[in-house]
C-alpha cells in the first residue's frame, strides 16, 4: 500500500492560518468566476491542513442587504412584468443595474447637498 502523506512530513511548527473566499454579489446570477474562488480558497486550506497547519476558512456571501434593497426598489418603480414572467433572473438583474447606475448617476449630487442640522 503508498504512502497516504506521499512522502511529505508534517510540518516542524504548525501556525494557523484564516482563509477569507468567494464573496459574490448576490444580488446578480452566480457564473464561473464566483466558482474559482471557492475553489481556489478550498484547495489552499487543504494544502495547509495536509501540511499540518490549522486553517479556519470562512466561505461567506457578503453583505446583501444594500443589493435586495436595490432590487426591490427597482421592482416596485421600473418592472417589466413580461421580461420578469419570461425570465425572472433575468429581470431582476436588469433592474438592480438600472438601479445601480441611478445611484452612481445621484451619488455626486447628494454628496454637494449640504444640510445644516444645527439648532
Amino acid at each position: 500500500m503508498g504512502d497516504p502523506r506521499l512522502g511529505i512530513a508534517p510540518v516542524a511548527k504548525p501556525r494557523t492560518f484564516v482563509i477569507d473566499f468567494s464573496a459574490p454579489n448576490v444580488a446578480k446570477p452566480m457564473h464561473v468566476g464566483h466558482i474559482r474562488s471557492t475553489v481556489i480558497g478550498d484547495a489552499l486550506c487543504r494544502v495547509l491542513r495536509f501540511l499540518g497547519h490549522t486553517a479556519i476558512s470562512d466561505n461567506h456571501i457578503g453583505d446583501w442587504g444594500t443589493q435586495f434593497g436595490m432590487i426591490l426598489y427597482g421592482y416596485k418603480n421600473f418592472l417589466d412584468a413580461g421580461a420578469y414572467r419570461k425570465n425572472p433572473v433575468e429581470e431582476l438583474a436588469r433592474l438592480y443595474k438600472l438601479v445601480r447606475r441611478l445611484m452612481d448617476y445621484h451619488a455626486p449630487l447628494v454628496r454637494d447637498i449640504a444640510i445644516d442640522l444645527s439648532p
